[in-house]
Order: C-alpha cells, then sequence, then structure tokens
C-alpha cells in the first residue's frame, strides 16, 4: 500500500521505541553475501539512527569498504515476531566527528559504553535514509522516502538542559507519566532525551516511549506539552497531588 503520513508517524515512533536492530553489511570475508549482526542504536538530532562501533569489529571493517547498510529494527518483546511491526532502515553509513553533545546523548541511553566511548577507535556512525520499508501488521505495509520518515530534532541544544532539569527538579513527575500513562510505579526513572514529537524514559532499566499530542517546536513548547502530560497522567490517580511546574525551564 501506499505511504501515509500516518504511517510515516508510527514508523519514527517505533523507530524512537527501540533500541537495537539488525546491522547488515556486505560481507569483505565471505564476499557477495550479506553480514548481519546485533547493534545498539539511538536516533540523533538530524534523525537519523546512529551506531558506535569499533574499528576492530567485522561490520566496521564491511562499513568502511562498501558503506551500503541496512538495519532492521523489530520489537525484542513480539511473542510472534512474523506478525509483529518491523522496520527496515536501507541507507548509507557514514562516519561522525567526534561530539560532546552526541557522546552526552549516548550515554544517557547506553551508560554501559562509558568505558568504550572515549576509546579511539570507536567512533559514531549514522545511518543516512535511501529508504525504508515498515510492517505494521495487515493493511500496514509500506515504502517510506527520507522526506516523509527524517525528522530533524528542533530541541536538540536545549535537550540536555531540558532532561537534566526534569531528572533533577521533577523524579515524581516522571514517575506520574509512569503511573498515570501506563500503569507501572518504577522505583528508579529518569529521562533520556526528548524531541518534537514525544520523550524517552527509563524506567527501571525498560525504555519507555511516551508520544506528544501535537508537535514540539520550542522549550517554550516542551514545557506546555510536558505539563499537559503531568495533568493527563494525574486525572488517573485522584490521590496524587499536582506539582506545577516552574515558569521556566533551567537553560
Amino acid at each position: 500500500m501506499p505511504n501515509t503520513p500516518e504511517i510515516s508517524k508510527i514508523a519514527r515512533h517505533f523507530l524512537r521505541t527501540n533500541s537495537v536492530g539488525v546491522l547488515a553489511t556486505h560481507s569483505l570475508d565471505v564476499e557477495g553475501y550479506p553480514f548481519g549482526s546485533i547493534t545498539p542504536y539511538f536516533v540523533n538530532g538530524k534523525g537519523f539512527p546512529s551506531i558506535l562501533i569499533s574499528n576492530l569489529a567485522q561490520h566496521t571493517r564491511n562499513i568502511q569498504a562498501n558503506k551500503k547498510v541496512s538495519l532492521t529494527i523489530f520489537d525484542l518483546q513480539a511473542q510472534d515476531v512474523q506478525n509483529s511491526t518491523r522496520l527496515t532502515w536501507i541507507g548509507d553509513a557514514e562516519v561522525l566527528p567526534r561530539d560532546k553533545q552526541l557522546q552526552e546523548i549516548y550515554l544517557r541511553y547506553f551508560p554501559s559504553a562509558k568505558t568504550q566511548i572515549d576509546l579511539p577507535d570507536f567512533h559514531f556512525y549514522q545511518i543516512t535514509l535511501k529508504r525504508a520499508r515498515y510492517i505494521g501488521g495487515f493493511g500496514q505495509i509500506a515504502w517510506v522516502e527520507p522526506s516523509d520518515l527524517v525528522l530533524e530534532n528542533p530541541l536538540q541544544d536545549a535537550q540536555t538542559d531540558i532532561v537534566e532539569h526534569m531528572n533533577q527538579d521533577h523524579p515524581s513527575t516522571i514517575i506520574d507519566y509512569c503511573r498515570g500513562l501506563r500503569n507501572i510505579t518504577p522505583r528508579q526513572v529518569s529521562m533520556l532525551g526528548i524531541d518534537s514529537e514525544g520523550f524517552d524514559i527509563l524506567a527501571d532499566n525498560k525504555r519507555l516511549r511516551f508520544a506528544f499530542d501535537s508537535p514540539v517546536l520550542t522549550p517554550e513548547d516542551a514545557r506546555t506539552a510536558l505539563v499537559t502530560l503531568a495533568r493527563k497522567s494525574r486525572t488517573n490517580m485522584p490521590t496524587v497531588g499536582f506539582e506545577q511546574l516552574p515558569e521556566k525551564s533551567k537553560q
């Protein structure tokens, strides 16, 4: 079926909800055959999945010889993988310059990479999209073009400040999101990242994605959207008082 704006939005949500995919590269050692490897990823400010890989890894050497790759993302928790949602992201793996902001974001999502991220043989690559194949179940199968799927994050420069503000000053609000919108009560929570369509939370080592009702383009929009979701979550918890967020986030 042809792509629609709704499928593009669902595909982006699925991309950001997950964090692991199967990276397919062109094998150097077995010429002419694909080589698949499990790879964690996150979505960078330009809207592309990015990976941190070592020059010593087989897939990195394959990429250095042929940058054409695919990253297949699927629901790791699905009982029936064949009938579950998946997204195959096809594009060019391009090395990114070392960037402090990129490293900070990656470590929020993958804190175990702290021992690797500063090593000289590890580098970030982004997979610049050529075309994507989305399968969301019966009647939801489509090729998706970059212009429909890739969405730059307008909150990229303010992201760290917003995340740190929420984690330091409003951990109870983050818990309320989990309780009111997901019906879980985690012991430990932290916000990982925020973009125009939603934000990510780590709740007891489980990653959760929360979507905004409408696009968020500025830090002020973000504050309004976060307050709105806090109120919405607390309507399901009438015994929990509302803690008003300050008028301005610390930035």
